[in-house]
């Protein structure tokens, strides 16, 4: 669904932005923190096609590839490591070294603001901060940070916007998520919250949720005069739990087989298993430096959470799995001679059960519900593990068809915790 043929509903938007001078309607320039003019460009498009922010620093003797942190409507926040003097033989910028922007992709209200933040007193780094958009010209942003030593407690960093200052406050986790049903290993890392992305519901009271895809949600209503948390449990990770001999498996990366959204009031959620072995023993891969991951199959499962209970039965069982060796692919998706993943033709090819055959042994990763509501949940796709050429993959669950295969790029760090962040489009926010 999309608003009009220039305007998707939502997007789809690489978290790797680019550096260049690209312009369009979108195009806004601002001032780093140096003095330095910079202007940023966003280039919004139809999912599963990815959206992507440039950044250009003309004066700049460096600039890095920026980082979107966070998107809310037409609201970007973006990082981006820029120095005015040269960098010491091939030495790379720190996030430390980073300016943070405020920028407004509307054609009709272009604005890049740097926003002060001082990152040495804030952990204001990637999928801790969210963007509340307020109207027109105003907005919140929020990061939300464990205060040591328990982990019952945060502290809640808020940006103003009409104000531009920064406020800050201790907040109890007031009302905790329902307690584990199971006895959980120690080992699994799901006793504590790590923020793994945030979710903005809005509303009335700036309604915010920092998810640990492993364990729960934390929400917030950050726009009341005393903000307090609550906690919503996620379907547990069985598989980590149980495995190990019953003492449990290390959960890694969350985002590389779960992912969720908040559509049309309801929590929807999806997790995806591999079937593979690590060859762990093996030679590195010359051009990844990984171990190889040897994929057999993948399947992915989908929840629905539509009264936003704290309890796991609000889950219930999944409501749907697809198998990939049961998914119906177009014959013109997939290239029979190397695998590799093409975008749509008219031509076709010749062995299409040869072709799907190979779709089940596909690296699959950072699954993501669609904000249309309408059953597609969306996959990166790589030949091999970490490579960083990778596509986007449109599967529908309700038909088990692959709709759709586009390239998603080439990325610097294919081990980045995000690969890309959804959200919705000014008008449907």
């Amino acid at each position: 669904m999309a608003t009009n043929a220039g305007h998707p509903a939502w997007l789809l938007t690489a978290a790797e932005g680019y550096v260049g001078d690209r312009s369009n309607e979108r195009t806004a320039t601002g001032f780093t923190s140096k003095g330095l003019s910079i202007k940023a460009s966003f280039f919004p498009n139809r999912p599963p096609q990815p959206s992507k922010l440039w950044a250009h620093c003309p004066e700049a003797a460096v600039v890095e590839t920026p980082r979107v942190l966070c998107i809310a409507g037409d609201l970007i926040l973006f990082r981006v490591p820029i120095s005015s003097g040269p960098v010491r033989g091939n030495s790379f910028l720190w996030p430390l070294d980073s300016d943070y922007f405020v920028y407004r992709a509307d054609p009709n209200l272009r604005v890049l603001k740097q926003l002060l933040t001082d990152v040495h007193s804030r952990k204001f780094e990637d999928c801790e901060v969210g963007i509340l958009p307020r109207g027109l010209h105003d907005y919140t942003i929020a990061a939300l940070v464990p205060v040591p030593p328990t982990i019952d407690t945060f502290k809640l960093h808020l940006f103003h916007s009409e104000t531009c200052s920064w406020t800050s406050m201790v907040l109890p986790v007031a009302e905790p998520q329902e307690g584990f049903d199971r006895v959980i290993p120690t080992n699994t890392d799901l006793h504590r919250h790590d923020t793994s992305n945030v979710i903005t519901i809005g509303g009335e009271y700036g309604t915010m949720g920092w998810v640990d895809l492993w364990r729960g949600i934390l929400f917030c209503d950050v726009l009341r005069e005393k903000p307090a948390l609550r906690g919503i449990p996620l379907p547990l990770p069985m598989y980590h739990i149980t495995g190990g001999d019953g003492k449990g498996l290390y959960l890694g990366r969350a985002m590389d087989c779960r992912g969720i959204a908040f559509v049309n009031g309801c929590l929807k959620f999806v997790q995806l298993d591999i079937t593979g072995n690590y060859l762990l023993n093996g030679p590195i891969d010359g051009e990844t430096g990984f171990p190889a991951l040897l994929v057999s199959d993948w399947a992915i499962s989908s929840w629905t959470n539509s009264k936003m209970d704290n309890s796991y039965k609000a889950w219930g069982d999944a409501e749907c799995t697809v198998h990939a060796s049961e998914v119906t692919i177009k014959t013109d998706m997939i290239s029979d001679p190397t695998g590799m993943l093409l975008l749509p033709s008219e031509e076709g090819v010749e062995n299409p059960e040869q072709e799907a055959a190979y779709f089940p042994r596909l690296v699959i990763s950072d699954p993501s519900p669609s904000l249309d509501g309408d059953g597609v949940v969306y996959l990166i796709a790589r030949e091999k593990l970490y490579h960083p050429k990778s596509w986007v993959l449109a599967l529908d669950m309700n038909s088990r068809t692959l709709q759709s295969v586009v390239p998603f790029g080439i990325v610097e760090d294919p081990c980045d915790s995000v690969v890309y962040c959804t959200s919705r489009s000014a008008s449907n926010a």
